[in-house]
């Protein structure tokens, strides 16, 4: 079973608007956080979404797998580690489930075997 180029663009997609509304959504519960803490989190969450944009689009794919990598362990640093003074554990915990459900996500749309389809016509 495999996915064409538009089959493919469709999920990762998705796989955006869905977890950009989550995470939108779980903003809302940060208000005790300090205007640096919130900055903190603002930032993790912007590199989650570079990150996995440039995991979904870069041809170089060893640059690609490496940015991921990092992308990784900075972010379970930053909130396992070093999480800011005002994120709950549980809020953080959260958040790190979150992420790491989009991350298992989008690596599972670029690992799935995509085929062009020659000569269809849709």
């Amino acid at each position: 079973m495999s996915q064409t180029p538009r089959e493919k663009v469709a999920m990762a997609d998705g796989i955006g608007l869905f977890f950009g509304a989550l995470l939108g959504a779980n903003l809302g519960t940060l208000g005790g956080l300090s205007l640096y803490d919130y900055g903190v989190v603002i930032f993790v969450l912007a590199c989650t979404v570079i990150a996995l944009r440039m995991f979904s689009t870069s041809e170089r794919r060893g640059y690609a797998y490496t940015l991921l990598a990092t992308y990784a362990g900075v972010i379970a640093y930053v909130l396992y580690y070093q999480r800011p003074a005002g994120l709950a554990p549980a809020d953080a915990a959260r958040m790190m489930v979150t992420l790491g459900i989009w991350l298992a996500a989008v690596v599972f749309v670029e690992l799935h075997p995509t085929r062009d389809l020659e000569g269809d016509q849709a």
